[in-house]
């Protein structure tokens, strides 16, 4: 009993603490003046067997709601291999494509590759999961100050993902389970010349995971980003709301490995 009521007394606590912290970057963004960016995703994997399982997903970025300015779109797609561990083991291809409302050529278009691995481990009710990505990416890039001529650059990038998340209190008739979250990711370049810092971006995501009864879930997060601008050299913050649907579907018939997998935004 002492136990249950030092891990509740310590989800509370974590709950508060992650408020805080969506407090402060709360008044951080207000004193920007660019509208918020909105993310929606849709998040799909397919457990084939005990090992192997496919993921794809589908994300569309906008400034603002009203008026809808797209800002992004990008697709991903990937095979996982699962151990009877922690570890996860992907590969796989995405594409992105970003909008550019002021020039003629409106899309600049990246391809790439990516490999990651990534352990997952819990105490008690609280999940921890540590997430090592490596991208290699084929971008198109403005070459000129009059935005009319573009280039092919290719660079390496790893990030890092840090991820935490725990049970928010509910009735024991309640079918559907609530869940915070609390993500920070780290992106960096190795050597190529992408402007006049390695540092790519930083991410830190705070919210709340609905899952009703079945294979559906809905991350509803505040996403507060760091990020640099290679062409206007210069570090922009940006603050966005995140909607992502998960959705997960079983082939096995039989199930030898009966670990809960960990949704991690993406």
């Amino acid at each position: 009993m002492n136990r249950k009521i030092f891990r509740l007394r310590l989800q509370l606590r974590l709950c508060l603490l992650f408020t805080l912290i969506f407090l402060l970057i709360g008044d951080v963004v207000q004193a920007q003046a660019t509208k918020p960016q909105w993310w929606f995703t849709y998040n799909h994997a397919g457990r084939l067997t005990d090992r192997w399982s496919y993921v794809f997903d589908l994300n569309h970025r906008t400034n603002g709601l009203v008026p809808f300015n797209s800002s992004l779109s990008a697709a991903r797609m990937g095979m996982k291999y699962h151990t009877n561990t922690g570890f996860r083991y992907t590969a796989g291809y995405a594409w992105f494509s970003t909008f550019v409302s002021s020039t003629e050529r409106i899309w600049l278009h990246e391809n790439r590759l990516y490999e990651q691995a990534q352990y997952n481990h819990d105490s008690g009710k609280i999940n921890f999961v540590h997430r090592i990505r490596i991208e290699q990416r084929w971008r198109q890039m403005f070459t000129d100050t009059e935005f009319d001529k573009t280039t092919l650059f290719f660079t390496n990038r790893s990030r890092y993902l840090f991820q935490i998340d725990g049970p928010i209190p509910h009735k024991a008739e309640q079918k559907a389970k609530f869940r915070w979250q609390f993500t920070n990711e780290f992106f960096i370049h190795n050597t190529e010349e992408i402007g006049y810092t390695t540092f790519d971006q930083n991410r830190t995501l705070t919210g709340i995971l609905i899952s009703p009864p079945g294979g559906l879930s809905l991350a509803l997060l505040y996403q507060f980003i760091v990020q640099q601008q290679p062409y206007l050299r210069e570090i922009r913050t940006i603050n966005s709301f995140r909607i992502t649907l998960f959705h997960q579907l079983d082939f096995r018939k039989k199930k030898n490995i009966t670990v809960e997998e960990v949704l991690v935004i993406d």
